[in-house]
């Protein structure tokens, strides 16, 4: 992951949303961008082989428990950059709309929220985020 520059928190959570027969035929939807970008890495099968082997090891264990454990401690949604930036933008407007949004949707951060999909929260950051800076004091 970190060779590839893997947007962790969104690896971990797609991981713990597709299927191990997904995984298993290396099929990787779109929907599952961050597994996509981790798969051009040269060893991403043999880590898959690997991390599925290690799934066999859990007896008594079934895929559809797997992704629900997995789904309860990697969340969804974070606060990140751009979505800080957007909102602080239109703050500065005497808009909050997304500020509350956020509020909102950060409560929830393990659960899959329409809202939050129609804004893009846990798409591929935009393009004009790429060199966003935000800190403390931002």
């Amino acid at each position: 992951m970190e060779d590839s520059k893997a947007d962790f928190t969104m690896t971990f959570r797609q991981l713990s949303e597709i299927t191990e027969d997904e995984l298993k035929k290396l099929h990787i939807s779109e929907e599952f961008w961050a597994l996509q970008d981790l798969g051009k890495h040269e060893l991403f099968s043999e880590w898959v082989t690997m991390y599925l082997l290690r799934l066999n090891h859990n007896k008594g264990d079934c895929d559809s428990k797997r992704r629900k454990r997995m789904t309860t401690v990697n969340p969804r949604y974070i606060l990140r950059n751009w979505m800080a930036e957007s909102a602080v933008q239109k703050a500065n407007l005497n808009d909050f709309s997304e500020v509350h949004l956020l509020q909102q949707i950060l409560q929830h951060p393990f659960q899959r929220q329409q809202a939050a999909e129609k804004e893009g929260y846990s798409l591929r950051p935009p393009a004009w985020a790429k060199d966003l800076k935000v800190s403390c004091s931002s």
